[in-house]
């Protein structure tokens, strides 16, 4: 559906490659990019070859472990699939007991150190036979052996996944397992991860801090290949939405499978659009409403969203739950005015917050002036935003269908989708977002108000979940830091302190500290939140006495 088919190849190509051998290729794209997805059509493509060996590992499983641990299960994981190939002959249990002992030997060091065992108990018990290697020395010397004689083995393939997800310690114990032991001929090796994280993994397992050439370097060693996978265009991503809503209708597998084959065919040949026919009679033809649908999701959606097609999925899946549930509740609505309610909740969670507490009987009105701006010309006075909507909501205002016609019906979708509103608004954030997120919980004031700066110049709907996203996490990491961090940026802008105090509320009252009132109260909009403080029994008797000291004092200053 993505049309990953010309990556697939080169990643192949390059494995097979006689003057690349060994070699590793770095996988790279943003969050959500698709790069497990291309893993498996990689893998899929070379299991049906005899002469590969294809090693599918996944770090994130054993990511708690020591490094030393870490490297000694993605090498077992080689030799074990090398063990069970059809027809390899070669001594790979000399080469395994290897890792069993280090892995023992880490095992237990770490108990007589934590005094659960007596040392001296277990010399006997565990003293290798005389010629039985112990240690990983000289284990890279064996293995290249291992590897030359081993016949009717072209390449062994080995695509680790979701490395980006791992500690820094992990990451650089997968790194090291492939230059120190595993790169000999024969073997590659797919690392599917974003650069930038597996960067920011390497100065903090080293120690080398934000010295970008020393990470440039080390990772210069190990990778011979950077591929980056294609980002989505639009056009690219109204195509794949609509090729994911052809499968939802499930009319026919094997004709919906046909028109991914005929859009893979189209793609190919350079022939816009993608999904236009003519269609031969085996493959599914669009529906016109998926086709309607998808260029309406595609024409809205902010470019992190419609540009990653994990964040596509993501917005297909939450759209289709609101859907689901709303209708069970008896909203007979049209699915183009849900979906354009959505992507308002999506994108703007601001005025959709707007939306949902404004009575029901004022809706009609309020929707008719928001949608008549929308559709007004820019220099054109006589008609005005609507109070409290965000000026970001023009383009989707005057998007089609109209919502003011059916202001009165919209209530059971609005209820259901406000219940989902604060867990869905900090999902989804960007590569960037996700790296400024560590400075914004930094213990340094000056890291702090550096990513503050970086965080302001970010889309609005990215701040408003970097916001929730702070929020969220207060109970896990200092309070005080990520509830000023969060005010600050709220502060920056007027549309997001809505977004502060909701989220405020529904995440991290009963965790906030006096230090975390003062900020609360620095953000506009603030008396409802320190009053839940106040008459909140639960709460701590220096935190409501504060809040009431703030909201006085707001009180007075407003006076």
């Amino acid at each position: 559906m993505l049309g990953f088919g010309h990556v697939v190849e080169s990643v192949v190509s390059a494995a097979s490659s006689p003057d690349l051998d060994p070699v590793t290729v770095a996988l790279q794209s943003s969050w959500g990019g698709g790069k497990s997805s291309a893993l498996k059509l990689i893998a899929k493509q070379l299991e049906d070859q005899n002469d590969f060996v294809v090693v599918r590992c996944d770090p994130w499983e054993y990511d708690d472990l020591p490094k030393a641990e870490v490297r000694a299960l993605l090498i077992s994981q080689v030799l074990q699939k090398l063990t069970t190939k059809k027809g390899f002959v070669g001594d790979t249990k000399r080469l395994l007991k290897r890792i069993q002992w280090v892995k023992a030997g880490a095992t237990l060091t770490n108990m007589v150190l934590a005094r659960a065992l007596d040392a001296k108990d277990l010399i006997e018990a565990f003293s290798p036979g005389a010629d039985e290697p112990t240690s990983m020395a000289g284990f890279r010397d064996e293995f290249e052996a291992l590897m030359r004689d081993a016949t009717g083995i072209r390449k062994v393939m080995v695509l680790v996944d979701d490395l980006d997800r791992c500690s820094p310690d992990s990451v650089v114990a997968i790194l090291e397992a492939i230059k120190v032991f595993l790169s000999v001929p024969k073997m590659a090796f797919v690392l599917a991860a974003e650069e930038a994280l597996i960067r920011f993994a390497i100065e903090r397992s080293t120690n080398s801090g934000a010295r970008n050439t020393y990470s440039d370097r080390y990772l210069e060693k190990i990778v011979q290949l950077p591929i980056r996978l294609p980002t989505l265009s639009r056009d690219d991503a109204e195509t794949y939405i609509a090729l994911l809503l052809a499968h939802r209708r499930d009319e026919d597998p094997a004709r919906t499978q046909a028109l991914v084959d005929h859009v893979s065919q189209r793609r190919s040949e350079g022939k816009k659009p993608y999904l236009s026919g003519p269609y031969e009679d085996h493959v599914q033809k669009p529906h016109p409403e998926d086709l309607a649908l998808a260029a309406q999701i595609a024409r809205v959606l902010s470019i992190d969203t419609w540009s990653s097609p994990r964040a596509i999925k993501r917005f297909l899946n939450a759209w289709g739950v609101r859907v689901s549930i709303a209708g069970d509740r008896g909203a007979s609505l049209d699915l183009g005015v849900m979906l354009k309610l959505y992507l308002l909740e999506d994108r703007f969670p601001t005025s959709f917050a707007m939306l949902v507490e404004t009575p029901p009987e004022q809706r009609g009105s309020l929707l008719d002036d928001w949608e008549a701006w929308g559709r007004s010309e820019l220099n054109d006075s006589t008609y005005t935003r609507p109070e409290g909507v965000d000026d970001e909501t023009r383009a989707w205002a005057s998007a089609d269908p109209r919502l003011a016609s059916v202001a009165g019906r919209i209530d059971a979708y609005l209820t259901v989708a406000a219940t989902f509103t604060s867990a869905s608004a900090g999902e989804g954030l960007s590569t960037d977002a996700l790296a400024l997120m560590d400075d914004l919980l930094a213990i340094s004031d000056t890291a702090r108000r550096t990513a503050l700066e970086d965080v302001g110049v970010l889309p609005v709907e990215e701040r408003n979940a970097v916001i929730v996203r702070l929020i969220q996490r207060a109970g896990a990491v200092d309070t005080n830091i990520a509830v000023s961090s969060a005010a600050e940026l709220a502060k920056s802008d007027p549309g997001l302190a809505a977004v502060f105090h909701r989220a405020v509320k529904e995440h991290a009252l009963r965790l906030l500290t006096p230090s975390a009132v003062v900020d609360i109260a620095s953000v506009p909009g603030a008396r409802d939140t320190l009053a839940l403080l106040i008459n909140d029994a639960n709460i701590e008797d220096d935190v409501r006495n504060l809040a009431g000291e703030e909201l006085r004092s707001l009180d007075n200053g407003q006076s």
